[in-house]
């Protein structure tokens, strides 16, 4: 995982390397304000249409100017946990709540990365605490359900999970709810929960199908269930993985299946040699050749697989019935266990492509309705005459205008679009920029200061009411 120092050094080198954004100084002919680039509006775009990446080198920026900036810091945080960071979401949160102690969305966000860093009873205690400080049960529901879980308190853990399938549809929600009931022995449920997402071709939920059939005794099915969406040499490796989950505890089989971590005395056939694991002692054996990489486990107990996949042809699967290669001699028991990857990597992976997949989709959809929008608002001009921080005060802002310049702005209809942190009070829309200005001339010998304003395609302006 990248680590908050390499986060902070990327971001100093973007500022050094990026030019900073030109702010326009001088309005146009017809009195345009200046447009400013602002990267916090652009760290929250990012983070609203699924891209965490570019929303944390955006708030790096920020955080490189002002280390000190406080939304900054909490959405930097929420990114990194995003982008599946969690040490350095821990950083950005501890500072984030140094400035501000009894902010709620803060400490839930410190509790979903300690969820992450599997330790579910300071998590437990964070989600509390940003309850009890205003934060909506259902806004920490999904994190509190897993910590529950890796508690080993599965009918709390499926309580939460319900509470965010009730309200909105969640395939993440609905996956981990799966999992907890097999973890206490309810298989039908489980199955009966993941068949709308099976049906729909989840990958994730066909890999917690696996996990549910092998948590509640039938191997069988789980090794052929892993089969159907793993690559070959991974369902191989997954073999005893899948054998040992029924013999955990529910909350070793939460970290089992969440986090691909085996308590210590558990691991399949393997014991623990210093800093990664190494396969039982024993004297040089001759032994057939494996079609696929042996499963392993480091020193913490988690699943790893062989980076040497054989290698085949892209697509291409071994015929059944074909025979092994003739013996060979390995009288090394550990080599080649360097070049190891682990299943939780393989599952953040898959996380990763999922995410972009959804990101691509959503990013299509946005695009038909900003297309939508232009059409249906087109490039029109109109005259500010206020401006308003409250929305709903802009009708009592208009009734005073109206009651100075009850003339000029007789017939005239009120108008509101959003700008920066304010909201524009307008009239018209007008025929033509000139036109603008030209009621904008009229209205200062009336003693009325205002501005032409042209607003863009697709940029929506509402009647006040």
């Amino acid at each position: 995982m990248t680590s908050f120092s390499s986060l902070r050094a990327l971001a100093l080198l973007l500022v050094l390397a990026t030019p900073l954004p030109v702010v326009g100084q001088a309005m146009d002919s017809a009195g345009e304000e200046p447009l400013i680039v602002n990267p916090m509006v652009s760290a929250r775009d990012a983070m609203a249409r699924g891209d965490p990446a570019e929303a944390l080198a955006r708030y790096l920026r920020v955080l490189a100017r002002d280390p000190g900036d406080l939304e900054a810091l909490s959405g930097a945080g929420a990114a990194a946990l995003a982008v599946g960071d969690a040490d350095a979401a821990i950083n950005f949160y501890v500072r984030a709540e140094k400035i501000s102690p009894r902010d709620g969305r803060i400490k839930a966000g410190l509790g979903s990365a300690l969820v992450q860093k599997e330790q579910p009873r300071a998590a437990l205690r964070l989600f509390d605490n940003a309850s009890d400080l205003g934060v909506p049960p259902i806004d920490v529901a999904l994190d509190r359900g897993l910590a529950y879980d890796l508690r080993g308190d599965n009918r709390k853990a499926q309580a939460e999970y319900a509470l965010v399938t009730r309200s909105r549809p969640d395939p993440e929600a609905t996956r981990r709810l799966a999992l907890s009931l097999a973890m206490s022995g309810d298989r039908v449920s489980a199955l009966a929960i993941l068949d709308p997402l099976l049906r729909k071709r989840d990958i994730a939920a066909w890999r917690a199908r696996a996990f549910v059939l092998a948590m509640t005794g039938d191997a069988p099915g789980a090794e052929a269930a892993a089969y159907a969406v793993l690559p070959r040499y991974q369902a191989d490796a997954l073999k005893p993985f899948l054998a040992r989950l029924p013999s955990l505890k529910a909350a070793e089989k939460a970290a089992a299946v969440h986090f691909g971590h085996f308590p210590e005395d558990k691991v399949p056939e393997m014991v623990q040699t210093g800093p990664a694991a190494a396969p039982k002692a024993s004297p040089p054996t001759t032994v057939a050749r494996p079609s696929t990489p042996r499963p392993t486990f480091d020193g913490d107990g988690r699943l790893v697989l062989r980076s040497d996949a054989p290698s085949a042809k892209a697509g291409s699967v071994p015929a059944a019935g074909v025979q092994a290669e003739p013996p060979v001699v390995l009288s090394d028991p550990q080599q080649k266990v360097a070049d190891q990857r682990s299943l939780a990597e393989d599952r953040r992976a898959a996380q990763k492509r999922a995410a972009a997949e959804k990101a691509a989709a959503e990013k299509k959809a946005k695009a038909k309705e900003e297309a939508k929008a232009r059409k249906s608002n087109p490039e029109r001009y109109w005259v500010q005459i206020a401006s308003g921080a409250y929305r709903p005060d802009l009708d009592k802002e208009w009734d005073k205008q109206k009651g100075r310049f009850s003339k000029l702005l007789s017939g005239r209809t009120p108008w509101t679009t959003p700008y920066k942190s304010t909201n524009r009070l307008l009239i018209g829309p007008f025929a033509s920029k000139s036109a603008a200005q030209d009621w904008v001339n009229d209205a200062r010998k009336g003693g009325l200061s205002s501005f032409p304003v042209t607003t863009s395609s697709g940029q929506k302006v509402d009647p006040v009411n």
